[in-house]
């Protein structure tokens, strides 16, 4: 026998085998063939093949497959906000899993997977800014330089508790496309946003008077984690195991490395004054000392405080 014949009869057995396994932590329902992970995000989910969160469960599951048994994740195709979301995973209905922002708030009504799915790029804040006013964030050195401007955030958002507790200004309101428009028309100075949706954000919300600020980047612990309701530790066990063999065999490195936003966000990131703070609303457990997490590691100075109170 060939021994490339032999390889593919291994693999017909070892595939038969992952298939005959029972599947622990996914579902198997009555509209689907094998057992499914049912996701769904805060965002709109157009095309599956281009949803980031899809296509790292994907990766996830397979990596947990030779443990927990073949599952495949399935995409809910339809944008449901944020707080239908979270209803719906707290109850168990329509949904198994989303990616929420951690805190210990939503740490108290589900089970997060310990490892962020971004690696903390949503705090690396670029700035949204008015194209007349742009040059006057190259004199910033320091958060003390950056308190004498304004900013604009999202009411209800944890953004503006963290932006606060480091002593500077927020106005809000109600959403993207109106705090834009308030920033064109002087309302407050620079519009903080994460470093891999300001760009889509830009082509969704066009504005002439409004661009890119060039030399900054303020830079918290942000993390934002897969979620999954109380009452299913396996599904988070499983969800853990996966991910982390993911990291530490690489392929999560390769998978974000190569995500269209993740290549546009490391080419604003190049090059800009680095101003970090502390995140008051993140809890202790948060993984900031492996720095094979993160984008890049956090100081000491981060990692020791943690800044877990409000003074």
């Amino acid at each position: 026998m060939s021994m490339s014949l032999s390889k593919y009869i291994i693999s017909i057995i070892w595939l038969n085998l992952i298939l005959s396994m029972p599947s622990y932590g996914c579902e198997q329902l009555d509209d689907f063939e094998y057992p499914v992970l049912l996701l769904s995000t805060p965002f709109d989910p157009k095309e599956t093949k281009a949803n980031y969160v899809y296509n790292l469960l994907a990766l996830i599951l397979q990596k947990s497959n030779d443990k927990f048994g073949l599952c495949k994740v399935h995409l809910i195709g339809r944008k449901e906000v944020l707080k239908r979301l979270e209803m719906n995973l707290q109850h168990n209905t329509l949904i198994h899993v989303t990616p929420l922002t951690v805190t210990e708030q939503r740490d108290k009504r589900f089970i997060a997977v310990p490892i962020p799915i971004y690696k903390g790029l949503m705090g690396h804040r670029l700035f949204m800014v008015r194209r007349s006013e742009k040059d006057k964030f190259a004199q910033v050195d320091s958060i003390d330089d950056l308190k004498y401007f304004i900013a604009g955030q999202g009411l209800g958002w944890s953004d503006v508790d963290i932006l606060k507790y480091n002593g500077m200004s927020v106005t809000t309101s109600g959403s993207i496309k109106t705090l834009i428009d308030m920033l064109a028309y002087g309302r407050f100075d620079y519009f903080p946003r994460g470093a891999h949706e300001i760009i889509k954000e830009f082509k969704t919300y066009p504005n002439d008077l409004v661009v890119l600020e060039p030399y900054l980047v303020l830079k918290y612990p942000s993390m934002t984690a897969l979620y999954v309701n109380m009452n299913k530790p396996l599904l988070a066990k499983r969800l853990t195991y996966g991910f982390t063999k993911a990291v530490e065999d690489g392929s999560f490195d390769v998978f974000f490395n190569t995500q269209p936003r993740s290549v546009q966000a490391f080419a604003h990131l190049k090059n800009r004054k680095i101003i970090e703070i502390c995140n008051p609303l993140l809890p202790a457990w948060v993984p900031l000392d492996k720095a094979e997490y993160w984008l890049t590691p956090w100081s000491m100075k981060i990692i020791n405080k943690k800044c877990n109170v409000i003074d």
